[in-house]
């Protein structure tokens, strides 16, 4: 974080803007601390449901994305290497194009009525009950997220995303074991989730990544060496 705070800084003046997303299904309460120790000055949100890695599709994190002033995605990376952001600072530079000028592309979030009658509709359709289950858990509807996760994963049983958002909304109704019992359904059906395997890490060994000078990398791949024997 230390060097996109530099980076915003020099640039904040820029019309630019960074947000920054803590991935992490364990909430703000272990995000925060690396935040305020970090002393960045742009908006740090925290996304408990992996709104953005199913979005995108990521399978590891840090991510950067370059979207511009009218949503286009313009530049996707990794973390800020002295090359991203020289290519992040090129896109500075350019002027508004008459094409993006003149034709916003911003998304529109699906609400929970349309997602509704998506599944009426198409009973068969996994991907509207997965995203109606999210809607569901995030009003405090649980039992209604759960029900539509049970058949997604009947529709849909090698979908690594219906196990790991049913793990997400059973840790969100305190379910822990559960939970992880879930997300591991979800990282087997994924190997290569790296995103995946640390969430379920950051749950059960919180010592290597919310204390002293974690997250411990060296752990990390060691802990991966064994899990893939």
């Amino acid at each position: 974080m230390p060097v996109w705070q530099e980076f915003y800084q020099k640039h904040r003046g820029s019309e630019f803007e960074i947000l920054s997303i803590a991935v992490d299904v364990q909430g703000a309460p272990v995000a925060k601390p690396y935040v305020q120790k970090a002393g960045v000055t742009f908006p740090v949100a925290v996304d408990t449901a992996d709104v953005l890695g199913q979005a995108f599709g990521l399978k590891a994190i840090p991510v950067s994305i370059f979207v511009d002033e009218v949503g286009i995605v313009r530049l996707r990376g990794g973390g800020p290497s002295v090359e991203l952001l020289s290519q992040i600072e090129e896109l500075l530079q350019e002027p508004v194009t008459r094409i993006r000028g003149t034709a916003p592309q911003l998304a529109t979030a699906v609400a929970t009525p349309e997602l509704e009658r998506k599944v009426a509709a198409d009973a068969d359709d996994w991907r509207s009950r997965v995203a109606l289950a999210r809607a569901y858990a995030e009003a405090g509807r649980s039992d209604k997220a759960i029900a539509h996760l049970e058949t997604a994963a009947k529709l849909q049983p090698d979908g690594s995303s219906v196990f790991f958002v049913w793990g997400l909304v059973l840790l969100q109704h305190g379910e822990k074991d559960a939970a992880l019992n879930k997300l591991k359904q979800a990282r087997d059906l994924d190997p290569d989730n790296w995103r995946i395997r640390k969430q379920i890490w950051a749950i059960e060994h919180p010592d290597k990544f919310y204390t002293g000078n974690s997250p411990d990398y060296d752990w990390q791949s060691e802990q991966l060496k064994t899990e893939k024997k």
